[in-house]
C-alpha cells in the first residue's frame, strides 16, 4: 500500500512540475504557460500509466490466475476426499442447531439406504437419525448423542442401522462441535463410515481365535503365542499339562528355565538370531517334563505378518519327538540337502538334428550325467541311461515329435555313468524351417534328484501333519457348546464305528443314549461346568471296548481325544497275572537295567519273592542298587569277568557262582542270564534266574573226593588195558598177515589158471573163477577196513584248523580222473572250516564223498553239494547231500553198524565198513552224525564237531 502511495505521489508531482517552472518564470508568453499545462498532464497521464496502471493490471491477472490455481488444487482435493469417503464408505454430516436441522451427504444417505436429495421419511431434524438405528442399539447411541450435544467432548460410537430396504449395517459415528465466541456449540458436524465388513471380519478372526484355541488345546503338541518383542502371551493346555507350570508361570518365565542344560545356550542362541531377523524358526531340543523327565521337543516358531508386512506376533509349537529322534534326525538331513539343492538348479541342453539323429550334449548335461565336457554320445547310448523299463516310453515321446511335432515333458530316474541313479525332467520340442519341416529336436535335462527329495520330505511332513490330525491319540472330536459334533478325525470313527457323516451337526447325548447318566456323563459335564481339563477311563459297554478319554473345555465348546485301551488294560491284566507267577516260583528272579551304573554292574529294578527268601534282602535293600550288591560277595572272580564279556556282547550266559546272603552265608546258585529286547529291538533290561544249587554242590564235592579215589582205579586199569591193546594189535597184524597169504595163494593160483588153462575151462568154470577171485578180493577189503578201523580207534587224535573245502576239492578231482566219462556236479561251500585230525577228518570225508558218488551213478547228472549251516544252538552242522538212490529212513539205525549195508553188492559195491569208520571219526571228535533220505531221491549226511558256527 506505501509502494502505491509513493507511486501516485511521483504522478502527482510530474503533472505539476511543467506548472511550477512556468510560476517561476513570470513573464511567459500565456501561449507557453498553456503549453507547460498540457505537458504537466502528458507526464502526469504517463506517469500514471507506468507507474501506477500496469502494476496494477499485472497483479490483478496474477491475482486471478493464483484464484484458478487455488480453486483447481481445492477441486482436486475436494475429489480425492470423495474418492476416497467413497472408497473407505465414509458419509459427512452437520447439524445446524438453531434450525434443528441435519445435512448428510451422498455417501451418508447411501450408508443409510436414504436417496440422496430425496425427503428423509424420518425427518430431517436430529431426532429422526435415531430412527435409523436398531432398536437393540437405540438407548447408547441416544446416551452419546445427548452427551455431545450438550457439549461434553466428541462422539465416537458404533451401532448398526437399518437401511431402508431392511438390511441391518453397522456404523462409526465421529462428531466435533464448531463453538460462537462465547464457547456455545452452534453446529455439529462428523462422519459416518460403514463398517460392517470390518466387524464380520473381527467377529469371524474372533470365532476362529476361540476355534483355534479349542483345537489346540485338544492336540497333543505344544501350541504357543509371542508378541513381537520377544514376550511370551499365551501357551496351550497341552504346555500347561506338560511343564506343570501355570499361565502365569509360563508368561513371565517361558520356556527357556526347561531347557536340557546342555541344550540351552544352543537354543537360546537360534532363537535369538531368528527373533532379531524376524525369520522362522526350528530348534531341535531337550524339555523338562513335569516329574523331571528330558523328553526331545521339535520347537517351530513362524512370525506373523500384518497387511504391511510388519511382524505383529509369533507363533510356534512343539511337538514331542523323543521317539522319532533317529528319523527326525535323517530328516533334518535331507531337509539341509535339499536347501542346498534349492541353491543349484542344474540345467543341461541337448539337440537331436534330423534326418541324421545326430545327439549333442552341454556341458551341463555332461556333468549330469557324469560324463566328460564334449561327451558326444550316439542316440542309442544316450537312451540307455535311462532305466530299461522308462526307454519304451521315451522313445515314443521322441518319435512323436520328430515326426509330428509333439512337445513333450516328463520325470523320470535315470543312472548317470558312474552307475548313480538320479531323477530328471526332460522336455523337448520340434524345431521348423521356413517350409515347417521338423530339421531338430531341441530341449534340457534338469537335475531334480534334489528337488525330488525335497518332494519326499514336503510329501512326508504333510503326510505327518496329516497323519497328526487324523490321528491324534487315536480319535479326536470337537464339539460346540450344544454338545454337536463339528470334527471327527478318521480314528474317532473308527473306534465309535459311526461315519463322520452321520455324527457331525447331532448331539452326543442323542446319538449315544448309553452314556447318559454314567460316569462319561458326569466326568464330561463337570468338565465343561467348572471349565477344567479331565481324564478318566471307562467301558462303553455297546462297543465292549475301554477307553480313556481326555476333555478339554473350552467357553465355545469342548474338544475330546480319545484311545481305545481295551488291549491294554487286559496286558495289564496279564501283566499282574505273570508278576504274581513270578513272585510264587522257587527260583530267584532279579531284572536289571541294561547298563551298568558307577558301581560297575547293572541297577536292580525287580526282585521276586525267592530272591528275599533264599539271600535275606528285602526288595526295599534290592531295588535301585546294583547287582554288585550280590555279585562283588563272589571269590570266583574270573566268572564274573566272563559273566560281564558276555553282558558286553549281549550274550546270554549261564553260570554256577557263590555269592554270601545278607547274613553272610555262603549261597551256590546256577544263574542264566539273558538279554531283553524292547518293542525297537534295543535291549533295555537284563534277567536273571537263579536256582539255588548249594546242595547239589555238596554232593558234587562229596563225589569228586570219590572220584579222585576213582581215577587212581581206572589209572591202574587203564595201564592193564593199554598192555591188553597192544597184544590185542599184534595179534590183529598176525592174524591180517596169517589170512591174506593163504587169500594171496588163492588169488595168485586163480589168475595162473585163467592164464594158461582159459581155453580148456568151461564157461561155467570160468565163472566160478571170476567169483573165486571177486571173494578173495572182497575178503580182503574187509580185512583191510577192520584193520583201518581198529587203527582209528587207537590213533591219538592231533587237533589242528582243518579246510574242509579244499580237501573236498581235492577228493572231487580224485573221483573226476578216475571216472572222467561222467557227468557230475560239486557245489562245495567256501570258508569250510574245522578244528581236529587232519588224516582223520579225510577219512571222513573220502567215505563220504565216495558213497555220494557211488550212489549217484545211474543218476544222468550227479548233484553233490557239501555245506554247512548253524543249528539252533549256534553249533556248526556240516553235510554232504547227492541226488542219488537214497534209501529208506526205516533203516536208518543200521547205517553205522560194521558190514550193515541197506543194498546189495549186486547193485552197489562196498564192505558196509565205511559209515562205521566215519561214526568212529566223529565220536572221537565229540560230534554226532545223522542222516534223511527218501528212496529215489538222493541222501544228506549231517555232522557236527562239538564245535560253534
Amino acid at each position: 500500500m506505501t509502494g502505491l502511495r509513493t507511486r501516485l505521489v511521483v504522478v502527482a508531482l510530474l503533472g505539476l512540475l511543467p506548472l511550477v517552472v512556468t510560476a517561476l518564470a513570470s513573464s511567459l508568453h500565456a501561449t507557453l504557460v498553456v503549453a507547460m499545462a498540457v505537458l504537466g498532464l502528458v507526464l502526469a497521464g504517463w506517469a500514471g500509466e507506468a507507474l501506477v496502471l500496469a502494476p496494477m493490471r499485472l497483479a490483478q491477472q496474477q491475482a486471478r490466475q493464483t484464484l484458478e490455481s487455488t480453486e483447481r488444487a481445492l477441486q482436486l482435493a475436494l475429489d480425492r476426499l470423495r474418492t476416497a469417503q467413497r472408497i473407505g464408505r465414509i458419509g459427512n454430516w452437520d447439524f445446524d442447531i438453531a434450525s434443528n436441522r441435519v445435512w448428510w451427504s451422498e455417501e451418508t444417505a447411501a450408508i443409510y439406504g436414504v436417496t440422496p436429495g430425496a425427503p428423509d421419511p424420518a425427518g430431517s431434524a436430529h431426532e429422526g437419525g435415531l430412527s435409523h438405528v436398531f432398536s437393540d442399539d437405540r438407548e447408547t447411541y441416544a446416551a452419546a448423542q445427548k452427551l455431545f450435544f450438550a457439549g461434553q467432548g466428541t462422539l465416537d460410537i458404533e451401532y448398526r442401522t437399518v437401511r431402508a430396504d431392511g438390511e441391518l449395517r453397522w456404523v462409526h459415528a465421529l462428531g466435533e462441535a464448531v463453538r460462537d465466541v462465547q464457547g456455545r456449540p452452534v453446529t455439529l458436524s462428523g462422519t459416518v463410515q460403514d463398517i460392517t465388513d470390518r466387524k464380520l471380519a473381527r467377529d469371524a478372526l474372533t470365532a476362529s481365535e476361540a476355534q483355534f484355541r479349542r483345537l489346540t488345546d485338544g492336540m497333543p503338541h505344544i501350541v504357543w503365542t509371542m508378541q513381537a518383542d520377544g514376550q511370551h502371551s499365551w501357551f496351550n493346555q497341552t504346555w500347561l499339562d506338560y511343564t506343570g507350570l501355570s499361565m502365569e508361570d509360563s508368561l513371565t518365565k517361558g520356556w527357556s528355565i526347561l531347557l536340557h542344560p546342555e541344550d540351552a545356550e544352543r537354543t537360546s542362541t537360534l532363537w535369538a538370531g531368528a527373533l532379531s531377523r524376524g525369520e522362522p524358526c526350528e530348534i531341535e531340543h531337550r524339555l523338562r517334563r513335569a516329574d523331571g523327565v528330558y523328553r526331545w521337543m521339535l520347537g517351530r516358531a513362524l512370525p506373523q505378518m500384518d497387511a504391511d508386512g510388519r511382524r505383529v506376533q509369533w507363533l510356534g509349537t512343539l511337538t514331542d519327538i523323543d521317539d522319532l529322534k533317529r528319523a527326525t534326525e535323517l530328516l533334518e538331513k535331507n531337509m539341509f540337502m535339499n536347501r542346498i539343492a534349492g541353491r543349484m538348479a542344474r540345467l543341461g541342453s541337448w539337440t537331436i538334428e534330423l534326418p541324421d539323429r545326430k545327439l549333442t550334449w552341454s556341458d551341463e548335461n555332461c556333468a549330469i550325467h557324469e560324463v566328460p565336457a564334449g561327451y558326444v554320445p550316439t542316440l542309442e547310448e544316450g537312451l540307455s541311461y535311462f532305466l530299461p523299463e522308462d526307454r519304451l516310453k521315451v522313445v515314443r515321446l521322441v518319435e512323436a515329435c520328430a515326426e509330428q511335432g509333439t512337445p513333450y515333458e516328463f520325470i523320470v530316474p535315470k543312472m548317470t555313468a558312474k552307475g548313480r541313479r538320479i531323477w530328471v525332467r526332460s522336455l523337448g520340442e520340434a524345431v521348423r524351417d521356413a517350409d515347417g519341416n521338423i530339421i531338430r529336436l531341441q530341449g534340457a535335462f534338469q537335475d531334480i534328484t534334489e528337488q525330488k527329495a525335497a518332494e519326499a520330505r514336503t510329501l512326508a511332513l504333510e503326510a505327518r501333519m496329516i497323519s497328526t490330525l487324523e490321528s491324534i491319540t487315536d480319535g479326536f472330536a470337537l464339539m460346540d457348546a450344544d454338545w454337536c459334533f463339528t470334527f471327527l478325525n478318521r480314528q474317532a470313527e473308527r473306534m465309535l464305528q459311526r461315519p463322520a457323516g452321520q455324527l457331525l451337526g447331532k448331539n452326543l447325548w442323542e446319538e449315544f443314549p448309553d452314556v447318559l447318566g454314567t460316569p462319561v456323563e458326569r466326568e464330561y459335564r463337570t468338565s465343561v461346568a467348572q471349565q477344567r481339563t479331565a481324564r478318566f477311563e471307562a467301558f462303553y459297554r455297546p462297543l465292549r471296548t475301554w477307553f480313556v478319554f481326555h476333555v478339554y473345555p473350552t467357553q465355545a465348546g469342548t474338544a475330546v481325544y480319545f484311545q481305545d485301551i481295551t488291549q491294554r488294560r487286559e496286558e495289564q491284566a496279564q501283566l499282574r497275572l505273570l508278576e504274581t507267577a513270578v513272585s510264587r516260583l522257587n527260583d530267584m528272579v532279579v531284572i536289571t537295567e541294561a547298563g551298568a551304573d558307577k558301581d560297575g554292574g547293572p541297577r536292580v529294578v525287580f526282585v521276586n519273592d525267592a530272591f528275599e527268601r533264599q539271600t535275606g534282602y528285602s526288595r526295599e535293600n534290592a531295588l535301585g542298587q546294583s547287582v554288585m550288591l550280590l555279585w562283588g560277595t563272589t571269590h570266583q572272580q574270573a566268572e564274573l569277568q566272563r559273566i560281564r564279556a558276555a553282558m558286553d556282547r549281549r550274550r546270554a550266559v549261564r553260570t554256577e557262582i557263590s555269592v554270601r546272603t545278607r547274613h553272610g552265608a555262603l549261597l551256590w546258585l546256577e544263574l542264566d542270564i539273558a538279554p531283553i529286547a524292547g518293542e525297537s529291538g534295543k535291549f533295555k533290561h537284563w534277567v536273571a534266574v537263579g536256582r539255588d544249587v548249594s546242595e547239589r554242590r555238596q554232593q558234587q564235592q562229596e563225589i569228586l573226593s570219590l572220584n579222585s579215589e576213582l581215577e587212581q582205579r581206572v589209572l591202574l586199569r587203564t595201564g592193564q588195558l593199554a598192555e591188553v591193546n597192544k597184544e590185542l594189535e599184534s595179534f590183529a597184524y598176525s592174524v591180517s598177515h596169517d589170512l591174506r597169504s593163504p587169500l594171496n595163494t588163492v588169488d595168485g593160483f586163480s589168475q595162473l589158471l585163467l592164464k594158461s588153462d582159459a581155453g580148456n575151462v568151461s564157461t561155467k568154470g570160468l565163472h566160478y573163477l571170476e567169483r573165486i577171485r571177486a571173494g578173495v578180493k572182497q575178503m580182503g577189503d574187509l580185512i583191510e577196513g577192520l584193520l583201518t578201523l581198529a587203527h582209528l580207534s587207537r590213533e591219538e587224535i592231533k587237533s589242528e584248523s582243518v579246510d574242509l573245502s579244499a580237501m573236498a576239492r581235492v577228493i572231487e578231482q580224485v573221483h573226476r580222473e578216475r571216472e572222467p566219462q561222467r557227468e557230475a556236479q560239486f557245489c562245495i561251500q567256501d570258508g569250510l572250516q574245522a578244528q581236529g585230525d587232519p588224516r582223520l577228518l579225510t577219512a571222513v570225508l573220502q567215505n563220504l564223498l565216495g558213497n555220494a558218488w557211488k550212489f549217484s551213478a545211474r543218476q544222468q547228472v550227479a548233484r553233490i553239494e557239501v555245506g554247512c549251516e548253524p543249528a539252533t544252538d549256534g553249533e556248526a552242522v556240516f553235510f554232504v547231500r547227492d541226488n542219488g538212490a537214497g534209501f529208506d529212513m526205516a533203516f536208518a539205525h543200521k547205517l553205522f553198524g560194521t558190514f550193515e549195508r541197506l543194498h546189495s553188492p549186486g547193485d552197489f559195491p562196498g564192505t558196509g565198513i565205511g559209515l562205521a569208520t566215519v561214526k568212529r571219526v566223529i565220536d572221537r571228535h565229540g560230534g554226532r552224525i545223522w542222516a534223511d533220505s527218501k528212496p529215489g531221491e538222493g541222501a544228506t549226511f549231517y555232522f557236527t564237531f562239538g564245535q560253534p558256527m
